[in-house]
């Protein structure tokens, strides 16, 4: 998985069709019947340049989510739950 392209993708996805973004909680295990495995989480610490991190909600109070990145356990493929949704991410990026 190619992050750069990934976290332009998301960037864009949410100044596209949200700009009013609401954070987000903390990530699910599961969508439409198929278990998730989180991979990490998109994450702006007080305006600064987004970067991945693993989601512990403890210690980002003062982070703003863009997306949590998940791989489906049953095909692989790539999922981003943001504000938008759950997404699946085609295989090139």
């Amino acid at each position: 998985m190619n992050y750069t392209l990934l976290k332009k993708f998301i960037l864009k996805e949410l100044n596209t069709w949200a700009p009013n973004k609401p954070l987000l909680e903390q990530p699910d295990r599961s969508w439409l019947g198929s278990d998730l495995i989180y991979k990490a989480s998109l994450i702006s610490y007080k305006g600064s340049e987004p970067v991945f991190e693993v989601w512990k909600k403890e210690f980002f109070l003062d982070a703003f989510v863009y997306a949590h990145i998940y791989t489906n356990a049953s095909t692989g493929t790539t999922v981003l739950h943001s504000c938008l949704g759950f997404k699946e991410i085609p295989g090139t990026i």
